[in-house]
């Protein structure tokens, strides 16, 4: 077997069994033998992923959002040697699909299959929280508390609105924590201590289906982006998450951006810290960054892919 297919029927507005057959007629097309697995419950991406990385295919698509890409790289991972041998494509079947779209997937689905068709291999980085892996972003506080509060039955009803949702709901409640930051830079160990209200570390650019958190990063260059916003009244909060669309958050003055290759959070209590939307609780938070560790589809015009170098 050369491929495996993981369609996750639930992503986005449930539209997964709408596109089988599509999905089926035009990998097997260019890509040859190819199985299909559909997940019904949470690990089943992981279980389908590592599996197919035991059987020896040479590609895996991910059918479906950032959280279903998420489950089968670390699935992968747990394969000795998988992240080298196998090559990832992703079809934006979920509701933010910010990776996707950082890798250049169209949104349209037979578009998207038509730009994995044609798509050329490249390595990106991962990262890593608590030495669980991350394809896109990690971020704790505010943004963790809405992307819990964007539940799949709330991204079915109501697609990329869901965020803007989830954000109403809790944005009253938000509450800054104290956090000591340890950033390793060329010039040793730095450390921190700030009230935040929010925080993400990023390989990539985007969260809640385009917002540009990270405006500076990149997939392959082996640094993770950091963006710390401080402690500020509500009214101030709310102006600067307006800003967070276009990417001009960064230049304010209680909002610190900048590149690292690893950072240490130590909270002053558990706080909700999601990894491409999948959330946990934490008192701390080990970041790394692995550059170039996996191997993906990418299409024609990626927005945060740095160039390959010429050979």
């Amino acid at each position: 077997m050369q491929a495996r297919l993981i369609v996750n029927p639930v992503s986005g507005r449930d539209a997964g069994p709408n596109y089988i057959e599509l999905l089926n007629t035009r990998l097997r097309a260019r890509f040859g033998d190819m199985d299909i697995v559909l997940t019904v419950g949470p690990g089943d991406a992981a279980a389908a992923a590592a599996e197919a990385a035991q059987l020896g295919c040479e590609n895996v698509f991910v059918a479906g959002g950032d959280g279903t890409l998420n489950e089968a790289v670390n699935g992968a991972a747990q394969i000795e040697g998988a992240l080298e041998r196998v090559v990832f494509g992703v079809i934006p079947l979920g509701t933010g699909n910010d990776f996707a779209t950082a890798l250049g997937m169209p949104a349209d689905i037979g578009e998207a299959l038509g730009a994995v068709a044609a798509a050329r291999e490249t390595r990106v980085d991962l990262g890593m929280l608590n030495g669980h892996h991350f394809i896109n972003v990690s971020a704790g506080g505010f943004i963790a508390e809405v992307s819990d509060a964007v539940n799949p039955q709330l991204k079915s009803i109501a697609g990329r609105l869901a965020y803007l949702i989830g954000g109403a709901q809790v944005l009253f409640d938000a509450q800054p924590v104290l956090a000591r930051i340890a950033v390793e830079t060329e010039r040793g160990t730095e450390n921190r201590e700030w009230n935040l209200l929010t925080f993400a570390v990023c390989n990539s650019r985007m969260i809640g289906g385009g917002r540009l958190i990270a405006p500076d990063a990149w997939v392959n260059d082996g640094w993770l982006d950091i963006c710390l916003v401080r402690e500020m009244p509500l009214p101030e909060f709310v102006q600067l998450l307006s800003r967070v669309s276009v990417g001009e958050h960064v230049d304010d003055e209680r909002v610190e951006y900048f590149c690292a290759r690893e950072i240490r959070f130590d909270f002053d209590h558990s706080i909700k810290v999601n990894t491409d939307g999948e959330v946990l609780e934490a008192t701390h938070c080990e970041y790394k960054v692995l550059p170039r560790a996996i191997r993906f589809l990418a299409g024609r015009e990626p927005i945060a892919l740095l160039p390959e170098p010429e050979r």
